[in-house]
């Protein structure tokens, strides 16, 4: 292949994705290639992250609650209802699925899969491609894939997740309850209950220094509670704690990944926040003006997590009480947009009024 086109996509991941349905979408015949170097896989992730009702991917959307549950170190189980905001809960391969639907419905969008991609050389006008199918020539390129070169900041506090799951059905109510794992320790654990209280999800994010070892699941406790051995899903992760700026790209190469930021609803919170930024650039390509890259989260949230961390790094007791006063005493939707990276400057206000974390 040695073609040109108007946007090339390295990636088809979430950010790929969203931009690829975006284009599709965009009723200007542009040109769009999507190279992804592996084949597409299932995703059997279930996106529970709290927003506003009028979401950008509410019509994908299985379920909704109006409020979360907190679970103390005793058992004692306080629910806390929601003020403006809801905790939306969306199949990932569904989202998945309509981006596919999308791309495949517009004739001058390309999706290939399985393409090594080796060089990228930019000018000031054009962007040239090096693959396994040839050379491509594009105005833009948007580069989605994972950055190599930012690594985990030494010293600083990090996020170290474990998660075990089941297939959740559509057509139960769920509750999402958050639980302190520990006095000691800021540890949080998040369970996807379904209407019988059988456990659906357990995920447990564990904040800490570098050096700590990742947190345990008890999987044999799913198991008592009905979950069938052999549909457990398991996945571990670690990022930073603070958020990483990105230091490559430039000119007409834009850098696109899908980092996550937060501290638990991490994943549905960024795919929100993407589909809504591939809108804006399909217009923007259409229209002929220059693409940017997704904004960073906003500085309420960033110092909401620098506080945490300090927090962490001068005590982990006192940053498990912190955690501990921040789920039982701030606001319903303030508990929300601190856990999911969104903290207005309202949340840090409050929390420095009453010195609660």
């Amino acid at each position: 292949m040695s073609e040109r086109f108007d946007l090339v996509i390295l990636g088809a991941g979430l950010s790929g994705l969203a931009l690829g349905a975006a284009m599709a979408q965009s009723g200007r015949r542009l040109r769009t290639l999507v190279l992804e170097p592996r084949e597409i896989r299932p995703n059997p992730r279930q996106w529970v992250f709290p927003t506003y009702p009028s979401h950008a991917l509410r019509r994908y959307e299985a379920g909704r609650l109006t409020g979360f549950e907190v679970e103390s170190l005793n058992g004692a189980v306080l629910h806390r209802p929601l003020d403006r905001l809801v905790l939306a809960r969306g199949p990932a391969q569904t989202v998945q699925d309509a981006a596919l639907d999308l791309m495949a419905s517009e004739p001058r969008l390309v999706l290939e899969t399985g393409v090594r991609i080796d060089q990228i050389r930019r000018s000031r006008s054009r962007v040239l491609v090096d693959t396994g199918i040839g050379v491509i020539r594009t105005s833009w390129l948007v580069d989605t894939r994972p950055p190599e070169d930012v690594g985990l900041p030494a010293g600083r506090g990090v996020q170290l997740s474990t998660l075990v799951s089941a297939p959740l059905d559509g057509g139960l109510d769920e509750r999402v309850r958050i639980k302190l794992a520990s006095a000691d320790a800021p540890l949080l654990d998040q369970w996807i209950l379904s209407r019988d209280h059988a456990v659906q999800e357990q995920a447990r994010f564990t904040l800490a220094p570098p050096s700590s070892p990742p947190a345990a699941l008890q999987t044999d406790r799913l198991q008592e509670w009905g979950v069938p051995t052999d549909s457990l899903r398991h996945a571990q992760g670690v990022w930073p704690l603070a958020y990483r700026p990105l230091r490559r790209g430039g000119g007409r190469v834009i850098l696109a990944p899908a980092d996550a930021y937060g501290l638990r609803f991490a994943p549905g919170m960024a795919a929100v926040r993407l589909h809504r930024w591939a809108q804006i650039q399909a217009r923007r390509l259409s229209y002929g003006l220059s693409l940017y890259a997704p904004p960073p989260p906003p500085h309420s949230a960033r110092l909401s997590t620098l506080r945490i961390e300090a927090m962490i790094a001068r005590s982990p007791r006192q940053a498990a009480s912190g955690l501990h006063a921040l789920l039982y005493e701030a606001p319903a939707d303030g508990v929300m947009r601190t856990l999911s990276g969104t903290a207005s400057w309202s949340d840090l206000m409050r929390a420095w009024r009453s010195g609660s974390w």
